[in-house]
């Protein structure tokens, strides 16, 4: 059985947030829309996925400060409280997008127990991976580009200083 646009939607909306990447967002919050989400289904989905982040980014600085010596000690994720399958989809691609594997285990986990099918949570995984990979050659070209342009500006500097001499 393969997702629906719309829970292919929700699976990118919370990768696109899980890996913070802004013309993502800009692009699937848009896709949603089209694809059916009304405004309160795309703002749990927002919500869900920045939780999920947040939970994350908790979860491996507790990690960092231990393995700095900083003391702590590990955190284990939130156990999954009641959830719907619109928030598994979501909580499935900002665990995939934040590269978050405990998280992931923990969502696909609770995605079957839904009763999503193992080819929706592929398939949802599959969008949500579309969306990192897109999110990292995005930022990719955008450091090549910033490089680009310094280095015509370094090269134009030369040029003037090698004028100026």
């Amino acid at each position: 059985m393969q997702l629906e646009q719309r829970d292919k939607e929700l699976a990118a909306i919370g990768a696109a947030i899980g890996c913070n990447c802004r013309p993502c967002i800009e692009h699937h919050i848009p896709a949603g829309r089209e694809a059916g989400l009304s405004e309160a289904e795309l703002a749990e989905a927002v919500a869900t996925a920045r939780a999920v982040r947040d939970e994350w980014i908790d979860l491996l600085s507790a990690r960092v400060d231990q393995l700095l010596g900083d003391g702590g000690v590990p955190s284990e994720p939130a156990s999954i409280g009641q959830t719907s399958r619109a928030q598994e989809l979501v909580a499935l691609g900002a665990s995939l997008g934040a590269n978050s594997h405990p998280l992931l285990h923990d969502h696909v986990a609770a995605a079957h127990e839904l009763g999503l099918s193992s080819a929706e949570v592929a398939a949802a995984a599959r969008m949500a991976g579309y969306v990192q990979k897109r999110a990292s050659e995005m930022t990719a070209d955008a450091a090549k580009h910033a490089l680009d342009e310094l280095g015509g500006v370094a090269r134009g500097q030369e040029l003037t200083a090698q004028h100026q001499s």
